[in-house]
């Protein structure tokens, strides 16, 4: 293959890639007979390449349009074999929850329209937060500021610590009850300082601020504050909130989504690692803080490698959610479903036991043991689906992993990408369905190292 050279394009353009290392923006014109036609300024026509000489092809961040919905449904599917063995997260989609039954469940979503999903491939559903995102990435290397400079790397939508430093932001908006999320992932030993409420983002120790330490499963809040009004200056007991804390979770893994919920009014302060508390603190001597900055540093001297990715800010609505670890439930209390009937958790942690009737308009109609009520799903936290033969997506030929700038994805065979930019793909998952590529921040090809028996 020849070598391309990167023309340097006014705006941001989608770019292929190869395995070789080369690189050529442009955009894809068709894709036919194994080949992806590209088009570039650098090239004097259509250009076709061998698919299987592509290694992925990326897109600039594109903001996705505005929704009315007040829900947003979170469904993972069914790890693969793949992923099983390379101990890698399943595909994950995301959308307005419009239906579901013991076959399959509806979603509609803006870049694909209204997916038909199949039941026995998924996992499990959860309804994400009412409120739409004001920050999801990163999408590009400068999201962040990172301090110092080539203290962290940047590839692929994550951020890799690569010495003693910080990943740090200034939001325009920060609510006064927000949840701060992100995904960590790393090797042998967890440790990472969240300092947030902070009143800098350029300085690596902004003069106020409040700041978890967690390291190898022990966990601690500080708080710094220059205001003359606070407890002592900086804070008594060298500004420690609460106590030490150890948790074994940590050890049992090398990736988690991690969920920071702050209330600057009340100075309520919890962290979930996944769907377990690992801490939660109350700052009793005000005023609380407020800074619109959040910084990510790896603790100092540390030497391991973390990842960090998925990053994300919303609105919070002031409800803690329900932990995994809240303690054994009474089982007359809190009694098994019965056969037909479905687990459902709302958003304030009650549990209610039924039978989903249907799912329409935002609002799923459900029969208890007592009687039939409705509720709008943006009430909902988590669904319990009811039991389903286990299935798992077979891997094929030609199948892509498409990347949404959040760091999940999803995995079908691209089988035609039309004039119009339109992509169509099949996947056991949702059947044969047409994206709109701006969704994606980038889609991988060739992801199997061996070649698939196509069944």
């Amino acid at each position: 293959m020849m070598t391309l050279a990167l023309v340097t394009a006014g705006a941001e353009q989608p770019t292929i890639h190869f395995g070789n290392g080369d690189s050529l923006p442009g955009a894809i014109s068709r894709m036919e007979e194994g080949k992806l036609i590209w088009k570039s300024p650098a090239l004097k026509a259509e250009t076709p390449f061998f698919l299987n000489k592509v290694q992925e092809v990326t897109f600039p961040y594109v903001e996705p349009p505005a929704t009315s919905n007040d829900h947003i449904a979170h469904i993972r599917f069914n790890q693969d074999l793949r992923q099983q063995n390379e101990k890698i997260s399943g595909d994950i989609i995301q959308g307005e929850l419009m239906a579901v039954t013991n076959e399959s469940i509806t979603l509609k979503t803006w870049y694909a329209g209204v997916l038909t999903l199949n039941r026995n491939m998924v996992k499990d559903l959860e309804i994400n937060d009412v409120s739409p995102p004001i920050y999801t990435g990163p999408v590009k290397e400068d999201d962040w500021e990172v301090i110092p400079e080539k203290s962290w790397s940047f590839d692929k939508n994550t951020y890799f610590g690569t010495g003693n430093g910080s990943i740090a932001r200034e939001f325009k908006t920060m609510p006064k009850r927000y949840c701060f999320s992100f995904t960590a992932s790393w090797k042998n030993r967890f440790g990472i300082q969240l300092l947030f409420c902070a009143d800098d983002a350029k300085d690596q120790n902004p003069d106020s601020h409040y700041m978890i330490v967690l390291d190898n499963g022990t966990s601690y809040l500080q708080k710094r504050s220059n205001d003359p009004n606070a407890a002592n200056g900086l804070m008594r007991n060298g500004g420690m909130i609460g106590e030490y804390k150890r948790d074994q979770s940590f050890r049992n893994k090398d990736k988690s989504l991690m969920r920071l919920y702050v209330d600057t009014t009340t100075g309520l302060i919890a962290l979930f690692s996944d769907d377990t508390l690992i801490q939660q603190w109350n700052d009793t001597d005000q005023p609380f803080l407020n800074g619109r900055c959040i910084h990510l540093r790896q603790n100092a001297g540390s030497g391991y490698k973390i990842g960090i990715s998925r990053l994300s800010l919303t609105e919070w609505d002031g409800t803690l959610p329900a932990s995994q670890e809240g303690g054994a439930t009474n089982p007359i209390e809190n009694p098994e479903p019965a056969e037909g009937e479905q687990r459902i958790t709302l958003r304030n942690g009650d549990i209610l036991l039924g039978k989903v009737e249907k799912i329409e308009n935002s609002e799923i109609s459900l029969k208890t043991r007592f009687n039939e009520l409705k509720l709008p799903v943006a009430r909902i936290k988590s669904l319990a689906l009811t039991p389903a033969e286990y299935d798992e997506r077979l891997l094929q030929n030609g199948d892509v992993r498409a990347w949404f700038p959040d760091g999940s994805y999803i995995t079908f065979r691209l089988e035609s990408i039309s004039a119009e930019g339109k992509y169509t793909g099949y996947s056991q998952h949702f059947g044969r369905a047409e994206f709109d590529p701006t969704a994606f921040s980038r889609i991988e090809f060739n992801i199997y190292p061996t070649p698939a028996v196509h069944k």
